[in-house]
């Protein structure tokens, strides 16, 4: 009996582990493909393109274990009765439900509080209160371990699509499905909601550029499932129900282009008006408070003018500074090396303001720099 319960064991739960593990591998692969073949140059170009990769392979593992999973429970039946296909279909399909119930328990009792214990983070604590002395760290070693922690929504988004297209696809064929899928996300809002507002911290903004994304990814999803169910309804040898719902897709269709027309599109936009009273409002912070509001937007255009600088708009890496050395410990403040070491770095300046002042003197002088007159000279060679 307990080999017996073994196997059973295995049988249900190794596939759902197995999958989980490779979706969790995934994203790594799409995010090398983004960023070393594509070349993409973003981060949240990046993410763009690890949700589209991801929700595509969503697409094709559900469906293609519904149809495949299902062929398969039903193959010696299909053998036999090979004029009975497609009822053996239909009989079969909603058994499968039993292999995303068991995905969505094991995302909702491992996937989720793994999300709060956050693997990364405790295995580098782990690391250094076993591996390392405190004290032989630098204070960049440390600010490591402690680094910020980002919300990839490459990752999280497909995510909360794949729960939710499992939903879509079997609400109707197998409605036991839908309380596991509202339980997980109620867990999934709890754990979030946390996560976003106390841990992750942005390292980057995306301007909102990928919530359009999941919500036609999520509506494309509907579509499929909604051709699914029609499906379902044929091979259930429905006769009046593919009629009634024939309609859906192209009806959520329009919704997609509708909701694109309406709102993406125009979010990616700022009207004059709405220009004019941001730049309004932000003279109003910049002003003194004792000013008289009559006055106050002029007063702040004027300091907003004097605190702007032309390298707000130069390339980064012309406008960086010299490297500043950090203290052994930030708390006990700035040790005698470290001080003697900013006095030297003092009078460095950055590679952009070098090439300015060679340009003025250039200009100055009535003559090229000199390494104009060096590429002249090559080019006249």
């Amino acid at each position: 009996v307990g080999r017996g319960n073994m196997a059973h064991f295995i049988n249900d739960y190794l596939p759902v582990v197995a999958l989980l593990t490779l979706i969790m591998i995934l994203p790594f692969v799409f995010e090398w493909i983004a960023v070393s073949y594509e070349r993409r140059k973003t981060m949240s170009d990046v993410q763009d393109s690890i949700v589209g990769r991801y929700f595509y392979y969503q697409v094709a593992n559900i469906y293609v274990t519904v149809t495949a999973g299902s062929i398969w429970a039903a193959l010696a039946d299909i053998l036999d009765q090979p004029a009975a296909l497609l009822q053996i279909l239909g009989e079969s399909i909603p058994m499968m439900v039993g292999y995303f119930l068991s995905l969505l328990i094991t995302k909702i009792l491992a996937g989720l509080p793994m999300v709060i214990l956050r693997g990364g983070a405790l295995s580098r604590m782990f690391l250094l209160r076993t591996c390392f002395n405190r004290k032989k760290l630098t204070q960049r070693e440390l600010d490591e371990v402690y680094r910020k922690e980002p919300l990839y929504f490459g990752w999280e988004y497909p995510t909360q699509m794949l729960v939710i297209m499992i939903a879509f696809a079997y609400a109707c064929i197998s409605p036991v499905i839908l309380p596991v899928a509202a339980a997980y996300f109620l867990g999934a809002l709890i754990v979030y909601k946390k996560q976003v507002l106390y841990v992750y911290t942005a390292t980057y903004e995306g301007g909102g550029r990928l919530f359009p994304v999941a919500c036609d990814k999520t509506l494309v999803g509907l579509i499929i499932s909604q051709l699914t169910f029609i499906g379902y309804s044929l091979i259930r040898k429905g006769q009046r129900q593919p009629l009634f719902l024939f309609p859906l897709p192209f009806i959520t269709k329009y919704m997609i282009y509708y909701f694109r027309e309406h709102y993406a599109t125009p979010s990616t936009k700022l009207s004059l008006e709405r220009a004019i009273e941001l730049d309004h409002v932000v003279h109003l912070k910049t002003a003194d408070r004792d000013a008289d509001e009559s006055d106050a937007s002029r007063v702040g255009k004027e300091k907003l003018a004097q605190r702007f600088k032309e390298e707000y708009y130069r390339q980064p890496v012309l406008t960086l500074e010299a490297g500043r050395p950090m203290p052994y410990r930030r708390e006990k403040g700035v040790d005698e090396l470290t001080a003697t070491a900013l006095k030297t770095l003092q009078a460095s300046v950055s590679r952009f303001q070098i090439m300015t002042d060679e340009a003025k003197q250039g200009v100055q002088s009535g003559s090229s720099s000199p390494r104009k007159n060096r590429g002249r000279r090559r080019l006249d060679v």
